[in-house]
């Protein structure tokens, strides 16, 4: 799974953008943290993103877009939306030029569903500290890049020129942002220094830092090959390759600008496409760390549990200031109205609601029932369907939920080789729960198959 920000920075949409489309239906996350609201994605779901990008430019409104989606739409009315469209373009050719370009751009990008390039040809490296001369910047939209990074290139040569520093020749822009937002990025140019060095003498061209890159001991490296594999190719390629490795990604994308070593006129820079990343090993504990647990204790236990009928109280939202725990606070004092209760195990079921808007999530704070009968006001009755689940075990403080989720869905589900059961899992609060004491206790329930 890849976070929002990264599917956002490899797709050049804004976050905004995959929101609303979430909101209508076009493209759901994969998974949603309940208790960071921070959504996934999967490279799986790149296809029907360009698809959507592609009639977007084409003209087409989210709803059109929508139907045109849809499988089971009869060819009549399909020929009939591409019929008008194509009229209209006709009719403003000479201002859609750019459009058209990207139209281009997004078309290629379908054509190689299933056959992203190269993926094989990504290495991993580490990668020492480079001194460079850099200057930084919020440029405007990808498409001014080229040209800003020229200017910007040409004012750092300068300060290198009266600094009396020593280029090596290489240059390489770092990509800051963790999202693409269509209006700005922010991207920093650098010179690789062969040395840091003194600067000669004061500068008058302050804008320009020197500094160290930071070494990283796992990089994801990539080669823009050849002139007709675009560096969109090559993020395509870095990333499809991260996702299926199960890598994390930790740091800004770089690239750097390798000359070509026979100079004529034939010759062509090579770009090196670098993500900074975290292997699945060194991602698992450092998680654990940060649980301070070992690995056998965040195995899992597998049972298969009949169905099962809860009443509670029942919230419904992203739990963005903590209304989960406000509603147990409630439920707890109520807990002795409900009738018929099969034990004092305390559930807490989270449903994904297949209509709810992005993010959102119902959670019901109760008892299982053996019978359903007089049911409190102001509380639901749920049944938890027969499954087959992965059962964790939480250990410690509230705090450090967020860190087991994001390794139960971020660790351990792509490496066990079983399939997540979406909309549904359940937390179980017995004996062992103790108000999130260092020793408390309580057991997440995951459906797989």
């Amino acid at each position: 799974m890849i976070k929002i920000g990264d599917f956002s920075n490899l797709a050049h949409v804004s976050i905004k953008a995959l929101r609303h489309y979430a909101r209508l239906g076009l493209l759901r996350p994969v998974w949603t943290d309940r208790y960071t609201g921070y959504r996934y994605y999967s490279l799986e779901q790149l296809p029907r993103l360009n698809r959507i990008l592609a009639l977007k430019d084409l003209g087409f409104s989210l709803g059109q877009i929508n139907e045109l989606l849809d499988e089971d739409l009869p060819f009549e009315r399909l020929y009939d939306l591409f019929n008008r469209k194509q009229e209209e373009l006709h009719l403003r050719v000479l201002d859609e030029q750019a459009r058209l370009g990207r139209v281009a751009e997004r078309l290629h990008q379908i054509e190689q569903e299933g056959c992203l390039p190269h993926c094989e040809d990504v290495i991993i490296k580490s990668i020492p500290a480079l001194p460079v001369a850099s200057l930084r910047a919020r440029l405007p939209v990808l498409e001014e890049l080229p040209r800003q990074s020229e200017q910007m290139r040409a004012v750092i040569q300068d300060w290198v020129s009266q600094s009396g520093l020593r280029p090596r020749g290489q240059w390489i822009t770092l990509h800051h942002d963790l999202e693409y937002n269509g209006r700005s990025q922010d991207i920093e140019i650098g010179l690789v220094l062969d040395q840091p060095g003194k600067i000669r003498r004061s500068n008058a061209i302050k804008a320009v830092q020197l500094r160290i890159l930071p070494a990283v001991d796992t990089m994801a490296s990539v080669l823009q090959p050849s002139a007709t594999w675009s560096v969109t190719d090559a993020f395509t390629a870095l990333f499809t390759w991260t996702e299926s490795h199960n890598y994390h990604v930790t740091g800004p994308l770089r690239l750097l600008t390798l000359e070509d070593p026979f100079p004529g006129e034939s010759a062509r820079n090579i770009t090196e496409i670098q993500l900074p990343v975290e292997s699945p090993l060194a991602r698992k504990y450092t998680l654990l760390a940060k649980l301070n647990r070992k690995e056998n204790d965040m195995e899992p236990k597998i049972v298969t549990l009949p169905a099962f009928k809860v009443i509670g109280m029942r919230y419904f939202g992203k739990n963005e200031n903590q209304e989960i725990s406000d509603l147990w606070g409630k439920a707890n004092q109520r807990m002795g109205e409900i009738r018929h209760v099969v034990s004092q195990n305390a559930y807490g079921v989270c449903i994904m609601l297949p209509d709810a808007p992005t993010g959102e999530f119902e959670y019901i704070a109760g008892l299982e029932v053996s019978q359903v009968e007089d049911v409190p006001d102001g509380m639901v009755v749920r049944e938890v369907p027969a499954f087959q689940y992965a059962v964790f075990t939480h250990l410690g403080s509230l705090e450090q939920l967020p860190a087991t989720y994001e390794y139960i869905y971020g660790t351990w589900v792509p490496q066990s080789g079983h399939q997540l059961i979406e909309g549904l899992d359940f937390e179980l609060y017995n004996e062992d729960f103790k108000d999130f004491a260092p020793d408390s206790k309580f057991y997440i329930y995951v459906p797989i198959k």
